[in-house]
């Protein structure tokens, strides 16, 4: 269970502050006091705005442990008869606003089940926080917040929960389109390479019939087998390709067959376009067919555009392309810093997705991601 310090940081800052706040505000009410030990307010009120700003990640972690810190406490302020300054409940303005937070993260982000358990014993914990914790002469009246503000936390989770399955089901929506179009543009790409394979058997097999002798035996009984075979395939694979483009799913127009790999990857990479430069290293100890050289021109291309847009700094982008022991190797990685959001307008977002459905249906490997420090990387193993 690691933490991710970078997220938290980046999605977790607004009701990092709103805590802030909270604390704030409850020092300033205590400090006009006297005979007043506001540390008696710290150790409860760090304990659970901590585990607050955890919540997104591990909810019922947190859940449960914003009711043990509360409960725990209340018994060591029953037993040291120290009153705190409450708002609600008995609870600081803090433990309000973290009590409030971890109920909004559990029922959006936990199974109903859970939920329900989590947020009653978040419920017991306040309860007993009401009847262990000694009452402070200068504490304002709840006026019902007890019962209101609960409510609010789970109907305000249930919102969330409900706009993030719609948000889900439009995101698997687009990948699956996005998945369906990498399919077309590939089946359209096999089309031409087996098209091109199949009418040189027709040319080859109509030509041995044009030389053949009157009495060929048995080459003539077979050369026209192999005519109309390869004719009927040839056939099979246009008909494949009418309905493919049949779908209505678009699917844009397929990579251009390339007839020299490494021309074509060095005619893609040295023009940086006012971009980041590109390094270039190809090794090509064996062949590579034509339709894996055709995905890894497309991964090639795909990568460094990604990281043209997102790659925030870049120097170099360094690009390895790498054949041997029946398999090809492309790497595209950049020493950048990488955000959601690009550097310039274009794109349509889903290129690693397109790029994953590509070398998975060759029956390769995919990986791409962040390097440690900083940069990305885009890892691809192709069968050859």
């Amino acid at each position: 269970m690691k933490l991710d310090w970078r997220g938290l940081i980046t999605w977790e800052w607004p009701l990092a502050g709103l805590l802030m706040l909270a604390l704030a505000l409850d020092g300033a009410a205590a400090s006009g006091l006297t005979h007043y030990d506001q540390r008696w307010e710290l150790p409860s009120s760090l304990a659970v705005c901590g585990l607050a700003l955890l919540a997104s990640r591990w909810p019922a972690i947190a859940g449960v442990g914003v009711a043990v810190v509360l409960l725990v406490w209340s018994v060591v302020l029953r037993l040291a008869s120290v009153a705190v300054l409450s708002v609600a409940g008995g609870l600081l303005g803090a433990e309000v606003a973290a009590v409030l937070a971890v109920i909004v993260a559990v029922v959006r982000r936990s199974s109903r089940s859970t939920a329900t358990g989590i947020v009653g014993l978040l419920l017991l914990g306040c309860l007993a926080v009401r009847v262990l914790r000694p009452d402070h002469p200068d504490s304002p009246q709840d006026l019902g917040w007890n019962a209101i503000l609960p409510v609010l936390a789970v109907l305000a989770g249930w919102y969330l929960r409900a706009r993030d399955a719609e948000h889900s089901r439009e995101m698997r929506a687009v990948v699956v389109a996005a998945q369906l179009r990498e399919r077309v543009a590939l089946a359209r790409e096999l089309h031409d390479v087996v098209a091109h394979h199949i009418g040189g058997m027709v040319v080859q097999a109509q030509a041995a019939q044009a030389v053949a002798v009157p009495d060929p035996g048995a080459p003539a009984r077979v050369l026209p087998v192999i005519e109309r075979a390869g004719t009927d395939a040839l056939s099979a694979m246009q008909r494949m390709v009418v309905m493919l483009r049949d779908t209505g799913e678009g699917g844009g127009e397929p990579a251009t067959l390339t007839t020299d790999l490494v021309a074509d990857l060095h005619g893609l990479t040295a023009d940086a376009g006012g971009g980041t430069p590109v390094r270039l290293t190809v090794e090509l100890a064996e062949p590579v067919p034509a339709e894996v050289a055709t995905t890894v021109l497309r991964l090639v291309q795909e990568s460094v555009t990604n990281a043209r847009r997102y790659a925030t700094g870049a120097h170099e982008i360094t690009t390895t392309v790498r054949a041997g022991g029946g398999t090809v190797r492309v790497q595209v990685r950049d020493d950048g810093r990488h955000t959601d959001q690009p550097k310039r307008s274009g794109g349509g977002g889903y290129g690693l997705v397109g790029m994953r459905e590509r070398v998975q249906l060759l029956g390769g490997r995919f990986e791409a991601g962040r390097l440690p420090g900083e940069g990305w990387q885009v890892l691809a193993d192709v069968p050859l």
